[in-house]
């Protein structure tokens, strides 16, 4: 019997497909460049990867071999080979930054391959080294790297306490710490370029109302909306 391809080649999370495109669009709307668009496609096609790699991975820790497995290893080599010629299209010195986040990646991927892939240390990994795509579609498009740093900033000042907000409302997390992220989160978005600050206040607006009786889906969904006004308003922001 052939599996089904549909949940061995796309993650369903709504939270990780926010992070991945976060960073592609903020990139793109103040970076645009033929040579980040070839980085954007390299994410999309790395950030695939995961899915089937940590499905053919646990096969083989297992000395197993499922119907499955030979899929997921297709479907590795496909989008491996995706994410190489498109990186390789984009030149080196943007990649400096996706590189230096590979730890944070691999932190996040282990403890994913171990089924811990929702707690706190795997989810703030994957969301902070997320963020380092918009450095590398801006310094892709020539920008300062100081500029460049600055949007990957912004973008773990959103992400960090937006994990603790969802966090808490569906796991009863501690609020007063998730309440503190958002505040610093807008003092630290002020200093990096004052008008970030604004959505930011936005985000922590957000989280200040209770939220436990929202289901998951519904958190999810509306934290994509949120993330789209986010990346417009820092789009803004840093121009």
């Amino acid at each position: 019997m052939e599996p089904a391809l549909r949940p061995l080649a796309l993650p369903f999370e709504h939270g990780a497909w926010g992070f991945l495109f976060e960073p592609i669009a903020l990139g793109m709307l103040v970076a645009p460049s033929r040579e980040g668009a070839y980085i954007a496609i390299g994410i999309v096609a790395a950030f695939l990867v995961r899915q089937p790699l940590r499905l053919a991975m646990r096969d083989r820790l297992q000395r197993k071999r499922y119907p499955r497995t030979a899929a997921c290893e297709a479907l590795t080599l496909a989008y491996g080979t995706v994410a190489a010629i498109a990186f390789a299209m984009a030149g080196i010195a943007p990649l400096l930054p996706l590189i230096a986040a590979l730890p944070l990646a691999a932190i996040q991927f282990a403890l994913d391959l171990r089924n811990h892939g929702r707690t706190l240390t795997a989810e703030l990994c994957g969301g902070v080294a997320a963020g380092a795509t918009a450095t590398a579609i801006a310094l892709a498009a020539s920008l300062p790297l100081a500029y460049a740093l600055t949007l990957w900033a912004l973008l773990a000042l959103r992400t960090v306490p937006s994990i603790l907000y969802v966090r808490t409302a569906l796991r009863g997390g501690s609020r007063a710490s998730m309440l503190a992220a958002h505040a610093g989160a807008v003092v630290a978005a002020a200093l990096l370029a004052l008008f970030a600050a604004l959505p930011m206040l936005m985000l922590f607006a957000r989280a200040w109302p209770p939220a436990e009786e929202m289901r998951a889906r519904d958190i999810g969904i509306r934290e994509v909306v949120y993330g789209v006004v986010t990346v417009a308003l820092l789009s803004i922001a840093v121009s």
